[in-house]
């Protein structure tokens, strides 16, 4: 995989102020639903985005999670954490936009179309669907349209297979914290057990768990 095309391509255009943050009560007091761009190889992709939105849901009624790999079909999971309802309604709402969704515990999974230009109107309607929920948007391929969603978010995390450049991942990492206000790079092996257990919803890796904590944790305000 060509990391240089994929994951550090120049920002062109500014999608700040696009997507204005979302909160909902909790407690007495206001919390902002974290909103987080995934970066990682085709073939890590959906596990790794399944594993992020399992981790944003667990203190969350459900979670939105939006996959883009270009020229790919995601992989069917071999098993399916039972779905919940919250997460049903959201996927019904998603359906209602003409977006297909899959539901997977309390994740409800969007594809994206394979064009980056397309892929971008769809992004931005199961956005609006999600409403004060969290939000998961990831994508294998580094494109404009795609890097003003990605700019957009919160925080973004790289997440490349131990095997990768040093060199390169860290220019993707500097090119991820150039998009958002937080970025973070961890190194992802998933075994064939854990591969199924993300995709499923069931279980994100522990380094998964510890980055997206750590992205998130600032926003996350005290209860009154």
């Amino acid at each position: 995989m060509a990391l240089r095309d994929f994951l550090i391509a120049p920002r062109e255009g500014d999608g700040e102020g696009e997507f204005p943050l979302r909160a909902r009560e909790r407690g007495g007091a206001v919390a902002l639903a974290p909103s987080l761009g995934v970066l990682a190889t085709a073939r890590d992709l959906p596990a790794i985005a399944v594993a992020v939105g399992v981790v944003v849901a667990r203190r969350n009624p459900a979670a939105l999670v939006c996959v883009h790999v270009a020229g790919d079909e995601l992989p069917a999971p071999a098993l399916r954490a039972p779905p919940r309802a919250a997460a049903t309604r959201l996927a019904g709402s998603l359906r209602a936009r003409g977006l297909v969704a899959d539901v997977r515990g309390r994740v409800a999974v969007v594809q994206l179309a394979r064009e980056a230009e397309h892929a971008t109107g769809a992004a931005a309607r199961a956005l609006a669907a999600a409403g004060a929920l969290p939000t998961v948007l990831a994508t294998a391929a580094r494109d404009p349209d795609l890097d003003v969603l990605l700019g957009a978010q919160d925080a973004i995390l790289v997440a490349l297979p131990p095997s990768a450049d040093p060199t390169l991942t860290e220019l993707a990492a500097s090119g991820a914290a150039r998009l958002a206000p937080r970025a973070t790079s961890i190194a992802v092996n998933f075994d064939p057990a854990s591969r199924a257990l993300a995709l499923a919803g069931l279980r994100a890796p522990a380094a998964v768990r510890a980055a997206v904590h750590g992205l998130i944790a600032p926003r996350q305000l005290p209860a009154a």
